[in-house]
């Protein structure tokens, strides 16, 4: 027996029962007996009596779980809450989804100042950088442009200068704990849409940048088969 119903058979016993005595005499919570009694008395079935209590107004028909079917107001009133729920949870995916964007943008910028922290003295200006650079004078820009990519930690040990002053002048790309030559990063691009057979057929470190960047949210899975660049 519903809650509906056993307040409704209590006051056909006992009419003019204030809530306080049905909840006392049948052991349930006021608050549940407060909510049945105004759904009672919206359908009809009860009304208040002149000193505080409730009484039966009509030998109602037989209820199962509720007291009647729901009207047309309040259809339009259960459409309107799923609307509200339905537009809530749009935007908690769309904030979601901007949270996600911003978190890795973060961690990118942590990146940089644990980089930044290797070596004292801060930002630094080197004359002749970018030509020593290119000439595979120094040893960190030869490893990357044999292998494409290297790990922070693996570039901090050969090093000459501060990471980020390679970061600085765009010679390299930190990606997701990684440090990519900008040629290795363009070449594997050119190489995009990368259907998911072709994945096997990459180098090792072409692999693990293509791993790092699906970490840093900048390639994604499209239709389970091929793998695009976010733009």
């Amino acid at each position: 027996m519903s809650v509906d119903q056993r307040v409704l058979a209590f006051l056909k016993n006992n009419p003019g029962a204030t809530p306080r005595e049905i909840a006392d005499a049948l052991g349930m919570p006021l608050s549940s007996v407060r909510a049945a009694l105004y759904r009672l008395r919206e359908a009809g079935y009860v009304v208040r009596s002149t000193k505080g209590g409730y009484v039966v107004r009509v030998v109602p028909p037989v209820i199962s779980e509720g007291v009647s079917e729901p009207g047309s107001r309040d259809l339009d009133k259960i459409k309107d809450i799923i609307e509200d729920l339905v537009s809530t949870v749009n935007y908690l995916k769309n904030e979601v989804k901007r949270l996600g964007s911003r978190i890795r943008k973060l961690e990118q910028e942590l990146d940089l100042l644990r980089i930044a922290s290797v070596k004292s003295g801060g930002r630094r200006a080197y004359k002749g950088e970018e030509r020593s650079e290119r000439s595979g004078e120094d040893l960190l820009v030869k490893e990357l442009h044999e292998k494409g990519i290297l790990s922070v930690e693996e570039a901090k040990k050969i090093a000459r200068k501060p990471l980020e002053s390679y970061i600085s002048n765009g010679s390299l790309v930190p990606v997701a704990g990684y440090l990519v030559s900008q040629d290795f990063l363009s070449s594997f691009k050119a190489k995009f849409p990368l259907h998911i057979s072709e994945v096997r057929n990459l180098s090792n470190s072409e692999k693990v940048l293509l791993d790092a960047m699906i970490k840093e949210g900048l390639v994604y899975l499209h239709a389970g088969r091929e793998y695009r660049i976010i733009e």
